[in-house]
């Protein structure tokens, strides 16, 4: 479908796709300009809507770009990690997708927008092209699900705890807490390298409170 685009050389099809990713996160879909991306890319209009065809496309595409590079940087790290713990692991993955979300900021915010808040005219699409997305990681995910698991499943659990709400609540207060720090990091509130202790203490805080309970034994 981008075939025109995509012949381009690397160099330009990079300052493009910048260029769009940072109008679409300051501006969001509805008032993001055509004319600031294509002048700010050294391209003419007529070149952009020949790659692409209108902005809706163009929203997309660079949606699935953003998505593709994070998780593909974050797998790639995560099958780096050496750990038998299931608590540790998961403190391991928060501060690895930090990294990489503050190394890309701007297609870490386009992703979060597009996947809470999806403009209407696209709302469809991007449900589309998440599922897309899923198809291609889908049984990489689910290796990692289930490795998770394994580990939780070899810890002192006590009876009738159910392993799979544990890793889903943990995912959650996970994503959350990320989050939380990825935009504190985009308002200049928080630096993972002078700061990183903060979102370890608040992780960690979370962790032991699933790990051990709120009553006493």
């Amino acid at each position: 479908m981008y075939k025109a685009f995509e012949r381009q050389q690397e160099d330009k099809k990079k300052l493009i796709i910048r260029t769009a990713i940072e109008e679409f996160v300051q501006n969001g879909y509805e008032h993001a300009s055509t004319d600031v991306i294509t002048s700010r890319a050294g391209i003419s209009k007529g070149l952009l809507f020949h790659y692409f065809k209108s902005k809706k496309n163009l929203y997309l595409y660079v949606v699935y770009y953003a998505r593709e590079l994070l998780t593909e940087k974050v797998m790639e790290a995560v099958n780096e990690i050496r750990c038998d713990d299931f608590f540790e692991r998961m403190k391991q993955i928060v501060l690895i997708k930090q990294r990489v979300f503050m190394q890309h900021p701007n297609e870490a915010q386009l992703v979060m927008d597009a996947v809470t808040k999806p403009p209407k005219a696209v709302q469809k699409e991007i449900e589309q092209l998440l599922a897309k997305h899923n198809e291609t990681y889908g049984e990489e995910f689910l290796l990692q699900h289930v490795f998770l698991k394994q580990l939780l499943q070899n810890g002192p659990l006590r009876e009738h705890i159910c392993v799979d709400t544990v890793v889903r609540m943990t995912m959650m207060i996970v994503d959350q807490i990320s989050n939380k720090y990825l935009q504190l990091y985009r308002s200049h509130s928080f630096d993972l390298v002078q700061q990183g202790n903060m979102l370890i203490n608040e992780l960690e805080d979370y962790m032991n409170i699933i790990k051990y309970g709120v009553y006493r034994s």
